[in-house]
C-alpha cells in the first residue's frame, strides 16, 4: 500500500511538472514567433541546417548530405563503438602532431554521463554518417573552469578518412545548440604556435568562421601559447535552445510516466496474482478440512487441532 501510495504522488508531481512546462513552451513560442515577425525571417541559403533535439540533431548541408550527432548513452557501450571513439580521437590528434588519448576507461565514463538526459552536465556527442562512427566532441554547461552561464565544448576529434567534409561542423554545430538550451555563452581552448601552418588555420577556423574572440597580443615565431576564447550565443539562438530544452525535459517526462504506468501496470498485476493464489490457499485448506470432517464420520471419530479424538 505504501508503495501504491508513493507511485501516486510521483504520478502527480510528474503530471503537475508536465503542465508547467506545456504552458512555458507556449510562452516562448509566442515570443520566438513575436521576434521572428519583428526581424524578419532571414538565413544563408549555404548554411547547413539542423534539426531535432540535443539527443538527436541532423545536420543537413547545402548539397543534401546529412550527419546524424547523437548523444553517446551506456546503450552505446559496445565492444567496436568504444573502440572506434578511442581510435578516432588517437588517430586525429597525433595526426597533426597533438597528444591526446581517451582510453577505454574514459569513453565508458563519458557515454554513461549521457544517460542523465537534460538533467546531465557533460556529454559525449557521436556523429554519424548512415552507421558509420566518424567523428566526437564534448560539450559541458559547467565543466568548473567557465564563467557562471558560459558553456564549453572540446574533444573534437574526426576520423582522418573524413576530414574535410563537414564532420566537425556538424560536431560544432550540435555541441552549440545544447549549450545554447542553458548557457549564454561558450568557451573553448587551443594550444597555438606563431608561425606553425596547422596553427593559423586552427585558429583562423575557430576565431574567424566559427566567431570565437581571444586575446590579442604580440608573439614571436615559434613561441607556443593556451589561447581561451569565447563567443556570446545569440539571444534569437537562446530563446530557441530555450523551447529545445522545454521540449527535451517534456519528453524526458513522458517517458518516466510511461515508466510509471508500466511498474504500476506490473505491481497490479503481481498484487492479483498474490490475491488468487490466497484464495487458492483458502479454498485449498476448506477442501482439506470437508474431507477430514467426512472421514472422521465414516469413521465414527472426531478431530480436535488437527489430531484425532474418539466420540464420546
Amino acid at each position: 500500500k505504501l508503495c501504491t501510495m508513493a507511485r501516486t504522488a510521483r504520478k502527480e508531481a510528474l503530471e503537475a511538472k508536465l503542465q508547467q512546462i506545456l504552458k512555458l513552451k507556449e510562452e516562448v513560442k509566442a515570443e520566438i514567433s513575436a521576434d521572428s515577425e519583428s526581424e524578419g525571417n532571414v538565413s544563408a541559403v549555404s548554411a547547413p541546417r539542423a534539426t531535432g533535439l540535443s539527443d538527436k540533431c541532423i545536420v543537413t548541408f547545402a548539397d543534401g548530405r546529412e550527419i546524424k550527432v547523437i548523444i553517446g548513452t551506456s546503450e552505446h557501450i559496445q565492444e567496436p563503438l568504444v573502440d572506434q571513439i578511442c581510435r578516432i580521437v588517437d588517430e586525429a590528434y597525433s595526426k597533426v602532431g597533438k597528444h591526446k588519448r581517451v582510453d577505454r576507461y574514459d569513453a565508458v565514463d563519458r557515454l554513461e554521463m549521457g544517460d542523465a538526459g537534460p538533467q546531465a552536465n557533460r556529454v559525449l556527442h557521436l556523429a554519424f554518417k548512415g552507421d558509420e562512427l566518424v567523428g566526437c566532441a564534448s560539450s559541458t554547461f559547467s565543466p568548473g573552469w567557465t564563467p557562471e552561464g558560459c558553456g564549453h565544448w572540446g574533444l573534437l576529434a574526426v576520423d582522418p578518412s573524413h576530414q574535410n567534409s563537414g564532420v566537425a561542423t556538424a560536431l560544432v554545430i550540435a555541441a552549440e545548440r545544447r549549450l545554447a538550451t542553458i548557457s549564454g555563452a561558450i568557451q573553448i581552448e587551443f594550444q597555438y604556435t606563431e608561425g606553425d601552418s596547422f596553427s593559423q588555420r586552427l585558429r583562423k577556423w575557430y576565431e574567424e568562421k566559427l566567431g570565437f574572440v581571444g586575446d590579442h597580443y604580440p608573439l614571436r615565431p615559434g613561441q607556443t601559447v593556451f589561447r581561451r576564447c569565447r563567443k556570446r550565443i545569440s539571444e534569437s539562438d537562446q530563446q530557441k535552445g530555450h523551447l529545445r530544452r522545454l521540449e527535451e525535459i517534456e519528453n524526458w517526462l513522458r517517458s518516466e510516466m510511461t515508466k510509471e504506468a508500466k511498474a504500476a501496470t506490473v505491481a497490479k498485476t503481481m498484487e492479483e496474482e498474490d490475491d488468487m493464489a490466497d484464495v487458492a490457499d483458502m479454498e485449498s485448506e476448506s477442501s482439506a478440512e470437508e474431507t477430514e470432517a467426512r472421514s472422521a464420520m465414516h469413521t465414527g471419530e472426531q478431530t480436535r487441532g488437527g489430531y484425532p479424538v474418539k466420540a464420546a
